[in-house]
């Protein structure tokens, strides 16, 4: 599939697609729980010891406040601000690390951490046909790297193989040196050969990649492979056109 020409007013949308590879683990969801708990624990227990210290206050002090109702209208306020100090003063607590400096907690998940890479560097070009199939430019598809993963994220989640499975990941980046944009569907462009001489296509990808004008777009596509897979075939070129075959052993 040829690269397709759009329209500079229009907005493509990048979607990211999978097998049902994802779950989501709510690993920061859990610890914000537990701190939150522990906050109430100490809120709790300081509002137990305050409203003891008000008993004992209201009872050796109950004839002057009945002389009084004014001081009366004024404790309610005074209990309300003490209690937001606590508040306060507990997450404080919990927000500081042993030597005082201030902790903020990232739910951002980890970046994914490759078990195996290797260096690949194969660039093909692509022609850029405009609406009446002329040829006006080339898309350069640059293959960088190649990368073994146990987890990765997608989506903000993190996506782990099951046991004998492992995820190949190959990192790309497209060149643009048209002047309007474009969109690419980068899993029309490389196939991975299996022990079955059968040509698998990539099932993670950000299929369709729109590549602004004059620019470069970096991108990726993967396949889940057996974990003794070594020794990779892949098949890059044009849907229609004529085949490259790359090996990559790791």
């Amino acid at each position: 599939m040829e690269p397709q020409i759009i329209s500079e007013n229009t907005d493509p949308v990048t979607a990211v697609q999978s097998k049902n590879l994802f779950s989501d683990l709510k690993i920061s969801e859990k610890i914000k729980t537990i701190k939150f708990a522990q906050v109430l624990q100490i809120t709790t227990r300081e509002i137990n010891k305050l409203k003891n210290k008000i008993g004992n206050f209201t009872a050796n002090n109950y004839s002057s406040f009945k002389k009084t109702p004014s001081s009366k209208n004024l404790l309610l306020p005074i209990i309300f601000i003490i209690v937001v100090v606590a508040i306060l003063a507990a997450f404080l607590y919990f927000g500081k690390s042993s030597n005082g400096v201030m902790v903020v907690s990232d739910a951002r998940p980890a970046p994914s951490v490759a078990k195996e890479s290797r260096i690949v560097n194969k660039e093909i070009e692509f022609p850029i046909r405009d609406g009446k199939g002329k040829v006006v430019n080339t898309l350069k598809y640059n293959i960088e790297t190649a990368e073994l993963y146990d987890s990765f994220i997608v989506k903000g989640q993190r996506a782990r193989a099951v046991q004998g499975r492992t995820f190949l990941i190959l990192n790309l980046k497209l060149t643009n040196q048209y002047t309007q944009e474009i969109e690419i569907k980068t899993t029309d462009y490389v196939r991975l050969v299996n022990n079955k001489k059968e040509l698998i296509a990539p099932d993670i990808h950000n299929d369709p990649v729109a590549v602004q004008a004059i620019s470069t777009k970096y991108t990726r596509v993967g396949f889940a492979i057996d974990d003794d897979n070594k020794n990779l075939t892949l098949r890059i070129g044009e849907i229609t056109g004529s085949k490259e075959t790359l090996s990559i052993n790791f």
